[in-house]
């Protein structure tokens, strides 16, 4: 030990960095020395080498980070070192829930020449639940919002199944995903008709999961039959496809453009029948209404969307939970791929940041020069993510006959994710 400390403490730290924190940890308590050194540096070079070797992403190039502010990186470390351990012998969930969402927030940005470069944050999270018990959870939503928030961004990635071939947990989590999305309790006006919380203040992420489960089985009893060019991304790279910029073509947006909005996207809309959808709601929400065999329609259609104009009043600036983010209002025109639909319908919306600091879609498509649909959803991962928005789509003024108004009578969970530009120029096979 002795002849250790005769090396300059620069010597002595770089050495360190090899290590595993729990041995640096370990070394900490054989003598006051060894204590100093590791807790009482005058920098952070020791823990912040350990966290980015671990290894981790560099939390200062996430989004919205400062690349000056100061990080613990010790209390960061051991967080996630520990939360390790509970993902494999138990203890505390929430601790173990906090530590693998911040890794996925603060995952690295996709940057010009970098674009196919893994998140080293994505990766250990995907490993500790691979190997861990951690989503063996029964599916119900009466869960930790943090879980769900946490199977929303999965997306069933690490759930295998198709189908009535499916595993009984992965039909499991179909039946009651659709339970809960027919339930037209679960669209209120004080939620602002999507899957928010009361005056729309935060995600409700057990709303969200339940209907990425929905489109997602949905998406893989099509299988081989839809083809590969439509796809959302986020069936094809996983929990990857949460990190911001890594839509397609966000990467050289315009400036003013910070949500990707300007571009060609993907729509798909999942619906069941609508005398089903009565039954259901009329006879008690029963839990064995959609069995294993049900049959849901879906729909594809593509926008086109171009800003309009972003908000640049100082005074409402101001109030914004996030002033580099202001308010995008944008417009467009959608339409679908049967034959049957020639024209394009206008869309207008808004982009804005929630207070608490997810990102809201809104937007309203037009017919015959009055609203028709209106659409509330949010985005899922970081800023424009490939992983796209997920919400709700109803009646444009919420009035009986509406979708989900007073008298609601029909509701469709939609997932909208951006597309290559070629994309929507492909004809859809028959």
């Amino acid at each position: 030990m002795s002849s250790f400390f005769v090396m300059p403490s620069e010597v002595a730290e770089h050495s360190l960095t090899f290590c595993h924190p729990r041995d640096v940890a370990a070394f900490s308590q054989t003598c006051r020395r060894a204590h100093a050194l590791i807790y009482k540096a005058t920098d952070q070079y020791l823990w912040r080498s350990l966290f980015l070797r671990y290894p981790f992403d560099d939390p200062r190039k996430a989004v919205g980070a400062s690349p000056t502010s100061e990080f613990d990186w010790s209390g960061k470390l051991k967080r996630r070192v520990f939360a390790e351990t509970i993902a494999r012998q138990g203890g505390d969930r929430h601790e173990l829930l906090d530590a693998l969402l911040e890794c996925i927030e603060e995952a690295a940005p996709l940057s010009l020449g970098r674009e196919h470069e893994h998140s080293h944050n994505i990766s250990w999270v995907e490993e500790i639940l691979i190997e861990s018990d951690t989503l063996a959870l029964e599916p119900e939503f009466t869960e930790s919002e943090k879980l769900a928030r946490l199977r929303a961004h999965l997306a069933l990635s690490l759930e295998p199944g198709v189908g009535t071939a499916a595993p009984e947990r992965v039909k499991a989590f179909r039946r009651i995903s659709r339970i809960f999305v027919y339930d037209l309790r679960n669209y209120l006006a004080e939620c602002q008709w999507g899957p928010f919380t009361a005056r729309a203040e935060g995600v409700y992420w057990a709303h969200v999961n339940a209907i990425v489960n929905v489109i997602t089985m949905n998406l893989r009893d099509f299988g081989i039959q839809w083809p590969r060019d439509f796809k959302p991304p986020l069936s094809v790279y996983g929990l990857q496809a949460t990190r911001a910029y890594s839509a397609p073509d966000t990467l050289k947006r315009s400036p003013l453009d910070w949500a990707g909005v300007e571009g060609y996207w993907m729509r798909i809309v999942c619906f069941c029948d609508y005398r089903d959808l009565i039954r259901f709601n009329a006879s008690g929400w029963r839990a064995g209404f959609f069995d294993d065999e049900y049959e849901e329609a879906s729909r594809l259609l593509r926008l086109n969307l171009r800003l309009v104009s972003v908000e640049t009043d100082p005074e409402v600036l101001a109030k914004l939970p996030d002033p580099t983010r202001p308010p995008i209002t944008f417009g467009g025109t959608m339409r679908g791929f049967n034959a049957e639909e020639q024209l394009d319908r206008a869309v207008r919306g808004t982009v804005r940041v929630m207070p608490d600091g997810n990102i809201r879609w809104s937007f309203t498509s037009i017919y015959d020069s009055h609203d028709q649909w209106s659409s509330e959803g949010v985005q899922i991962g970081g800023v424009c993510s490939a992983a796209g928005v997920v919400g709700a789509w109803t009646g444009a003024y919420h009035e009986h006959g509406d979708p989900a108004g007073k008298h609601p009578c029909r509701y469709r969970p939609f997932w909208l994710f951006k597309a290559n530009e070629a994309t929507p120029k492909a004809s859809w096979p028959e």
